[in-house]
């Protein structure tokens, strides 16, 4: 996924489960790696990384709810 998310209203692409465990780690790398010092940046990251944290929990449930 190469798009930043800072527009709420367009409707993103789901990623795949690795692509967004692989977006959340290179997201929490920029965020050390830039500190307090590019705040923005980092707090448009952090919200990419809650959305896809958000897709990755719902796609968990599906599954469960599949093996149940």
């Amino acid at each position: 996924m190469t798009t930043t998310r800072t527009d709420m209203t367009a409707a993103p692409e789901t990623p795949s489960f690795l692509s967004a465990v692989r977006r959340i780690e290179a997201l929490t790398e920029e965020i050390r790696r830039e500190g307090l010092g590019a705040f923005e940046k980092a707090e448009a990251a952090y919200t990419e990384v809650e959305h896809l944290r958000a897709v990755l929990t719902a796609r968990i449930a599906d599954l469960r709810r599949r093996s149940a």
